[in-house]
């Protein structure tokens, strides 16, 4: 047999062995038993005394049965009448999860699109962009990183709820939240010391050529023995380039906390982060269109292009192609302080939180990443296309203090017992983006080719060139009620409302008399839900719920005016849920409609002379009439077994512009980085008896369906292929060690995992394999 038919024989049995393993394992398996309840003593047979620590084969479970997060009540998820999807610390270390990026793609109705913090979309709606209000730590707003993927070390779970909800968090896109709980301070001393190492072992790179590791200590307990005064300190650093030739990514992290606990309802926490990371920049790879051009109305006018619709096809330069230059750079650096403050007042419980953020984050780079880098000049790139690369260097920055205050208490009138909750939550905002320069482009002697292209030719040139200054203001206050009701023995109702004043003010600092705007909003968002208890193990619900976002950015319609309303957002959704008496299976299954209205996007065409408030050259932008995503979801976890568990979903949902008076032509077509499909799965099973027992196997898929690129109200829309991921792990209890191998796209598959833009795409990385070992004591 030749070498590489040798190769791939090998590589397809060991997929198969650990793909298959769990299920042939099973029938040494003892029959099903109730699992474990969380944190009782595992069964005497099931442990093995070594120096007396122990070795359990029992699992943790994936499940959470409550939250705080849809309701800012602690709630049964089965009383609550919207989706929530909450990866839990068993969950995140199991996916031997480094960034959160390495967990995303295992959760129902989440799609990635880029490598940062807020890259991802739900339900169709993205969440891109330096608007971060979608993203929560510990149920505040406020992102230390945007433009780097976050740490993992500090998070104790992940809180995923689907679709809007305005009236408790007041602004944000419709699709949904991610909350990010961290890790707070315990009263029983606990240390935590992790070491991984991983190398890449795919196409472009041989095994060992590249290297990534991160090292992480986490120390809990009480300051000197206190009985009151609680510590946590969390710090991560490492380096976790990619496999891209060149590429590089330096990062650390440092989460400090501590609490005051006065008695068990009375308590003070405060937590501070700083977290820095450095990296190359990387534009990703560009799609090279081959096919022939159509003609397309655009902005009312015909435009011939060869990059749109379903017929265009397009090829890439092999994925390990870089077109950055090895200075090109992005770093990201944020600090954060939060306090939590709980009490009781008679029978009311007082909630007091707040959030201050500072964020800087600077890349200064030759670009491919605008479609004026084309020579020939084109919107897009074909094969003869050579790549004059644009001069960018971008200074950002984003100042962030909040505070949220809320009391509840619960009380009966008649047979309805209520749980009412009052709130008031307000800030400051403030975004300086600085675009020291923005060109100008290289000459064509210096430009590069799209296949082996030739970098690091040239110093970057002197600042100044496109340079803008814009900051922004923004000053929030929001009062809301909630009130949950249950009503006799199986009824449960839900209603809230939010009035939000929220005014927003910003300028070029470089044309402050021609960019100045001023957008101010005074509304009221609701919300409503119904829970009917079937039976005590299965609930079906129904919901209405709203959200609202201000326009933060300087833009101007075709009269050169700002000033465009508040974008806003509401939903509908149905579903059940059900989890058996002995809580080991849980089934959610949702539909729902999401209208998202008053988007603002640019036109595609620019000024070409000075109009209203706007300078020849600025962009003109549009509101578009209305998008809208339908879809449904289905989630399972089962632990048949104290020692295996699976857990996984599916997802189909069509996010389409449903009206546009400027691009009629674009009604019906998805939005970007949208795919229909969506599903996931894992399953860990850890051998209960014998010589291997402590040893587990892990095997996991992630689905992403087709998905458009572009902009249907441009000349650049096209179809993404849809792409799958295997992934593995092998876990190993011994003493006070935990040990794991995890690997990720274990069959080394090449696909484009999203747009990053209209003009650039995002390379799914190679396989990976990751070798982490834990301490604790």
């Amino acid at each position: 047999m030749n070498p590489l038919a040798a190769s791939a024989t090998r590589r397809v049995a060991l997929v198969a062995a650990l793909l298959v393993a769990p299920s042939l394992l099973l029938a040494q398996a003892a029959p099903a038993e109730n699992p474990p309840v969380e944190n009782a003593p595992a069964e005497p047979e099931k442990v093995v005394h070594l120096d007396a620590y122990t070795v359990t084969a029992h699992i943790e479970t994936y499940h959470q049965e409550t939250s705080s997060m849809a309701t800012k009540l602690p709630m049964d998820l089965k009383e609550i009448s919207s989706s929530l999807s909450i990866m839990n610390a068993t969950a995140i270390t199991d996916r031997n999860a480094v960034t959160l990026l390495d967990v995303v793609g295992y959760v129902v109705g989440a799609a990635q699109s880029q490598g940062n913090i807020n890259g991802f979309s739900f339900r169709g709606f993205p969440n891109t962009g330096s608007y971060t209000q979608n993203i929560q730590f510990d149920g505040l707003m406020g992102a230390t990183l945007k433009k780097a993927a976050s740490s993992a070390a500090n998070v104790d779970s992940l809180e995923f709820l689907k679709g809007p909800n305005g009236v408790l968090y007041g602004q944000m896109n419709p699709g949904g939240l991610l909350n990010i709980v961290t890790k707070n301070p315990k009263e029983v001393a606990h240390q935590h010391v992790r070491f991984t190492t991983g190398v890449y072992a795919g196409e472009f790179t041989r095994f060992g050529k590249k290297i990534t590791n991160t090292l992480s200590v986490d120390s809990t307990g009480p300051v000197f023995g206190s009985k009151h005064l609680f510590y946590r300190i969390v710090a991560d650093a490492g380096s976790t380039p990619t496999s891209r030739p060149g590429n590089y990514d330096r990062n650390y992290s440092f989460f400090p906390s501590l609490t005051y606990k006065w008695t068990k309802d009375t308590y003070l926490t405060v937590k501070g982060e700083v977290s820095t990371d450095v990296r190359r920049q990387d534009d990703g790879v560009l799609p090279i269109f081959t096919s022939a051009p159509i003609s397309v109305t655009v902005g009312g006018v015909a435009t011939s292009t060869a990059a749109y619709g379903e017929n265009a096809t397009y090829y890439t330069a092999p994925l390990n192609t870089v077109y950055n230059d090895h200075k090109d750079i992005a770093r990201d650096r944020g600090e954060a302080l939060s306090a939590f403050f709980h009490t009781t007042l008679g029978e009311w419980q007082l909630r007091v939180q707040s959030r201050a953020v500072w964020h800087v984050d600077i890349v200064r780079e030759f670009t491919i990443n605008n479609a004026n880098v084309y020579s020939p000049s084109a919107k897009y790139a074909t094969p003869t296309t050579r790549l004059r690369r644009q001069y960018n260097d971008v200074d950002n920055a984003h100042r962030y203090r909040f505070a949220d205050a809320n009391v509840f208490r619960s009380f009966d009138t008649g047979k309805v017992k209520h749980t009412v909750l009052l709130g008031i939550g307000g800030g400051w905002e403030e975004f300086f983006n600085q675009r020291i320069a923005f060109g100008p482009n290289q000459a064509t002697a210096n430009s590069i080719t799209l296949v082996d292209p030739i970098l690091d030719q040239l110093d970057y040139p002197a600042d100044g060139t496109g340079a803008t200054n814009q900051v922004t203001w923004q000053t929030a206050l929001g009062e809301y009620a909630s009130d949950q009701m249950k009503i006799g023995d199986k009824a449960h109702v839900s209603i809230g409302v939010r009035h939000d004043h929220q005014l927003v003010h910003g300028l070029d600092n470089l044309r402050p008399t021609t960019t100045a705007f001023s957008n101010t909003l005074d509304t009221y968002t609701k919300q409503g839900g119904v829970v009917y208890d079937v039976t005590p193990q299965l609930s079906a619900y129904a919901s209405f719920s709203q959200s609202i976002k201000p326009q933060t950015n300087i833009a101007f319609d075709a009269s050169g005016h700002s000033g465009f309303p508040p974008e806003s957002g509401k939903q509908y959704e149905a579903g059940v849920k059900f989890s058996n008496e002995r809580k080991n299976l849980n089934v959610s299954a949702a539909v729902y409609e999401i209208t998202r209205e008053n988007v603002v996007v640019p036109s595609g065409t620019n000024f070409t002379v000075p109009t209203g408030d706007a300078l020849a050259g600025q962009a003109i932008s549009r509101l578009d009439g209305q998008q809208r995503s339908r879809g449904v979801e289905l989630e399972v976890q089962w632990q048949p077994l104290s020692n295996w568990q699976l857990q996984g979903g599916v997802a189909y949902s069509q996010a389409l512009i449903t009206a546009s008076a400027t691009n009629p032509q674009s009604v019906g077509r998805d939005l970007a980085n949208a795919p229909r499909l969506t599903g996931n799965f894992w399953t860990r099973y850890n051998f209960p008896t014998g010589k291997l027992k402590g040893l587990g196997l892990g095997t996991g898929v992630v689905y992403v369906g087709e998905a458009w690129a572009g902009d249907p109200t441009t000349a650049v829309y096209y179809r993404l292929k849809s792409w799958s991921r295997v992934d593995s792990s092998i876990y190993y209890k011994w003493k006070r060690y935990d040990f794991a191998l995890n690997v990720q796209n274990l069959l080394d598959r090449r696909y484009i995992s999203s747009a990053q833009s209209a003009l650039t795409l995002n390379i799914g990385e190679q396989r990976k394999l990751t070798f982490s070992v834990g301490l604790r004591f």
